[in-house]
Order: C-alpha cells, then structure tokens, then sequence
C-alpha cells in the first residue's frame, strides 16, 4: 500500500493551458504542466501498530507514550527525534495533566486521583505536520517522466507519471526502529480537464489521495 499526496498550485498567472487534440494532453505538455503546478511530497507513514500505543493529546499537540506495554512505540518515537522529524516535550509539558484530564471537572477526576504526565508516560513530543496520522516526510520527490494519459471522455483525462524518490539518510534507522514504514511511492495520477482554453490541470487532483500504484 502506498501513499501519495500532491499539491496543485493554481493562480491567475501561473495555470498553463494546454492546446491538445482530443485523446487528452502530449505527453510533453503534460509533464510541463505536472512540473509546474504539482508540489511533490515525500511521506512515509508509521505502522498501524505503532499508533495504537501512543496516546495523542490533541488540545495541547503533542503524543505519548505509555511507561507499560509500548516499547516498541518509545524506540520508534526515540528514533523520529533523532531523526529531527519531532522533539520531546519541556519538563513543564510533562508535570501537566494529560488533556482528558485537565478537561474533566474534578467531580468527574477528583484531584486525589490526578496525575501528571510524568507517572504515566515514559515521554511526550510534539505532535508537528501530520504526525497525528503517522505521516512525516522521509523523502525527496520529483516527477521524472509521463508514462501514460488516459482520456476518459472528451474533457477529462488521467496522466500517469513516475517520480524520482530519494529517501533521506535516516530513513533507514527510524524503519528499523518502526517496523515497515509505508514510503512514497515511485508514481502518481493527475487529473486533466479540457476547457475552452485547451487542457490545464484539474485544481483538485491527486489532493489527499492514492496517486501511485498499490
């Protein structure tokens, strides 16, 4: 299973119009345009099983990771601060109460049962970017070449590219310390729509989407 996350930037000034014949947009023109308009990310995703024993604290951004049963969960979390994806949270952070529990009026937690993080969590980091869904960027990516369009009907085509994917050097030690960490994959699929104008890229293609291969 692969993930892929494409930006489209559309202005007044920077959309390219492509003039085309019916079968969709050349390949060249395709890639100008992918080129152009497509901010290209790298990121993997942590394992599942390594998000099922963090705790998130969402009001105050930051995850957790229990003292007891998670010491897979630490190693990897210990390996994405080395890493500098994240880092550890201030002293202050954890004497805090966890969020449920600052939340919670005291007759729902009466202050006798209350503890700080500290006691419950062996360390917190800040929850950065998409780290909430176990994203991060592991990678650099570009798109290398179009391999195929595809017209659907008259207006709308599919363009599927390669890109190039560089890992980064510590890549590898957070994937040892993780488990088998989703990367990036090596292609993607960009919508095509033909206006009045010719072909320009459609404003929401490939946005939170599987754009390569499985």
């Amino acid at each position: 299973m692969s993930y892929s996350s494409v930006v489209i930037a559309v202005g007044a000034s920077a959309v390219l119009l492509l003039v085309g014949c019916g079968s969709g947009p050349s390949k060249s023109q395709a890639f100008e345009a992918i080129q152009s308009q497509v901010k290209e990310e790298g990121s993997c995703i942590l394992p599942v099983d390594i998000l099922s024993h963090v705790k998130m604290q969402h009001s105050t951004k930051g995850i957790c990771v229990p003292k007891e049963g998670a010491g897979k969960a630490r190693a990897c979390i210990d390996a994405l601060v080395a890493a500098g994806v994240t880092h550890r949270m201030p002293d202050a952070y954890m004497l805090g109460w966890p969020d449920e529990v600052a939340t919670a009026s005291l007759t729902d937690i009466p202050a006798y049962e209350r503890k700080p993080r500290s006691q419950i969590y062996s360390t917190c980091v800040d929850l950065v970017g998409e780290l909430r869904e176990g994203r991060f960027t592991c990678a650099d990516a570009r798109a290398d070449k179009v391999v195929k369009v595809t017209a659907t009907d008259d207006t709308h085509a599919d363009v599927r590219y390669d890109r190039e994917v560089k890992l980064r050097p510590t890549t590898a030690a957070i994937d040892a310390a993780c488990g088998a960490i989703t990367r990036p994959p090596g292609d993607a699929t960009v919508a095509f729509v033909k206006g009045s104008s010719g072909w320009t890229l459609a404003s929401a293609a490939g946005a939170g989407g599987d754009g390569g291969s499985p």
